[in-house]
Order: structure tokens, then C-alpha cells, then sequence
């Protein structure tokens, strides 16, 4: 996963943490962690931030909504440290070792895996992506290009050209649906004091 573009590696925590959360969803559809593990996607948008959400540990115990904050929490650390240059290939790595510990029969899950990895590896590696370099005074290391949700789907021909406006319209929709938790330009400067 190191070869991949930390974005890339974000999209599979992302697509891992669906799997979960479809695995649980028959005892627990809590629309709070759909809605949040979907508003991840609007951290790689230039007009949308994700926001942080914790949710209180009383609501989330046992088995089963255990499960669902734990795959919540990789997502959680993953928007933490995105700015620090972290090695975000540790997240998808985590979410899909999770995710071999909770969802059975765990084939299809594999399957869709080894797929997308080998997407990812020829469109979103950094080779593919030009091996692009921090500048010192960049406020954020390099994340790679922005995906959209089509590129979890191995049935789409995905095209990454097509993604920032993929990506733009799926956001606008979650935002369309109520997603509470994806922010704008303008939520995103009110609370951090600062554009992005």
C-alpha cells in the first residue's frame, strides 16, 4: 500500500469501512456512521471538509456497535493526521485487517480487495500520479489526486480524469440528503478559523 497515493489509501479505508458497516447493518443501520464514513470522501474535495465526529462511548459498546465505531475510529485517525504527512497506507492496512476480523464469509470482501488495489496501482500509485513533491512552505504534504466513489466499484470503468467532478456531485448530494457532517468552504473557515 506505500506505492499508492495517500488519497488512494484513504478511498480503500473508505470502501473497507462500507464493507463493515454492510456486514452489521441487519442488527445496527445507525445512519450517524453511513453518514460519517460517506462525508470521509469530502476531505479530498477543494470545496468540502469532513467533520470530525466522536461519538460518545456510552452509544457505542458490544459486538456490534464496537465493531462499527472501531472502523469509524480508523476513519477518525486517518482525517487527524491527514495534514502531518502520515503514512496513510497504515490506515487502509488497519481498516482491512479490521475488517478480516468481522466480516464473514470474508471471500467477496477479498475479492473486491485484490481489485481495487490493482486499480489504484495503475491510476492513484505515485509513480502514476508523477512522484509529486512536498514544497516547504505547502501547508499540507502531497495526498495524490482526488478519487471518487466510482473508483471503488469494480464494475465501473473508472476514469480518473472524471473523478474531482464525480466526487463534486456525490458531495453535493450527501449534502442534498442531510449529511450533517460534511462542511463547506465556508463551515470549514468558521471552525478552524482559517480558509483551507
Amino acid at each position: 500500500m506505500l506505492n499508492l497515493s495517500h488519497n488512494a489509501n484513504l478511498a480503500l479505508a473508505i470502501g473497507s469501512a462500507n464493507w463493515i458497516l454492510a456486514r452489521f447493518a441487519a442488527w445496527d443501520d445507525d445512519r450517524k456512521a453511513w453518514d460519517f464514513v460517506n462525508a470521509v470522501w469530502a476531505e479530498m474535495s477543494e470545496d468540502y471538509a469532513c467533520t470530525h465526529y466522536y461519538p460518545p462511548d456510552d452509544e457505542w459498546r458490544g459486538p456490534i456497535r464496537g465493531s462499527i465505531v472501531t472502523a469509524m475510529t480508523i476513519l477518525f485517525d486517518a482525517l487527524d493526521e491527514r495534514g502531518n504527512n502520515p503514512t496513510m497506507a497504515d490506515r487502509s492496512t488497519w481498516m482491512d485487517n479490521f475488517a478480516h476480523h468481522v466480516i464473514t464469509p470474508i471471500g467477496p470482501y477479498e475479492i473486491w480487495f485484490e481489485q481495487i488495489v490493482r486499480r489504484f496501482e495503475r491510476t492513484h500509485s505515485w509513480e502514476a500520479e508523477g512522484w509529486p513533491k512536498p514544497d516547504l512552505f505547502d501547508d499540507r504534504f502531497p495526498q495524490g489526486r482526488v478519487l471518487s466513489p466510482e473508483a471503488l466499484d469494480p464494475e465501473i470503468d473508472y476514469r480518473p480524469e472524471a473523478a474531482p467532478d464525480a466526487l463534486r456531485r456525490y458531495v453535493d448530494r450527501l449534502r442534498r440528503d442531510g449529511n450533517l457532517f460534511v462542511l463547506d468552504a465556508d463551515e470549514v473557515a468558521d471552525s478552524q478559523g482559517r480558509r483551507r
